[in-house]
């Protein structure tokens, strides 16, 4: 019986920039442009999942199913991440003005994109269905509530939700300290 997981060989065969050990990701998430991703250990990546364009990723990271990280101007995902069901991550977005044509098949002189890399900074996580936008970084343990949709950058250690994403309150600090009883982080 073959697993949903690709093998640590076939991870090799792919061609990552890097990868650590204890990576699974499943036969079927789309990698597009493994030359320019890099994974850390202790990475599981699910699912039905579309990795395209610059994204580093570091240890103990979970990419739930259904997710799309469009890293065309990067992508940065800490330690002790984890990024829910259905989101989608966009490091560059159309201009939906009128002014300028919205396709990547169309010459770019023609386009305008909204651009700037996205960063996830260590003990943050993504609620299920949040969309996040270019440039956005959260600060260390920032974490979105389901259904976010998340514009701007999101202040260390505290719990933001809504459409548009706003902090609701400040979040424990407890997953730094668990953290270290993992033997490796020591």
């Amino acid at each position: 019986m073959t697993s949903s997981f690709y093998t640590d060989e076939e991870l090799k065969e792919i061609g990552f920039k890097s990868i650590g050990k204890n990576v699974k990701i499943s036969r079927k998430c789309s990698i597009y442009g493994a030359e320019n991703i890099e994974i850390g250990h202790d990475v599981r990546i699910d699912d039905f999942c579309i990795l395209s364009g610059e994204i580093k990723i570091g240890n103990y990271v979970h990419i739930s199913a259904y997710n799309a990280l469009y890293g065309r101007f990067g992508i940065k995902i800490g330690n002790f991440c984890g990024i829910s069901p259905r989101c989608t991550l966009f490091s560059a977005s159309d201009d939906f003005s009128g002014e300028y044509m919205i396709s990547p098949m169309v010459p770019e002189d023609l386009i305008h994109l909204t651009t700037g890399k996205i960063v996830l900074n260590d003990y943050c996580q993504i609620g299920a269905n949040s969309i996040v936008m270019p440039a956005v970084v959260f600060e260390e343990g920032a974490v979105c509530g389901a259904f976010s949709f998340v514009n701007y950058s999101l202040t260390a250690w505290t719990t933001n939700a809504g459409i548009p994403c706003r902090t609701i309150k400040e979040r424990k600090k407890n997953p730094k300290e668990l953290s270290k009883k993992i033997p490796s982080q020591n």
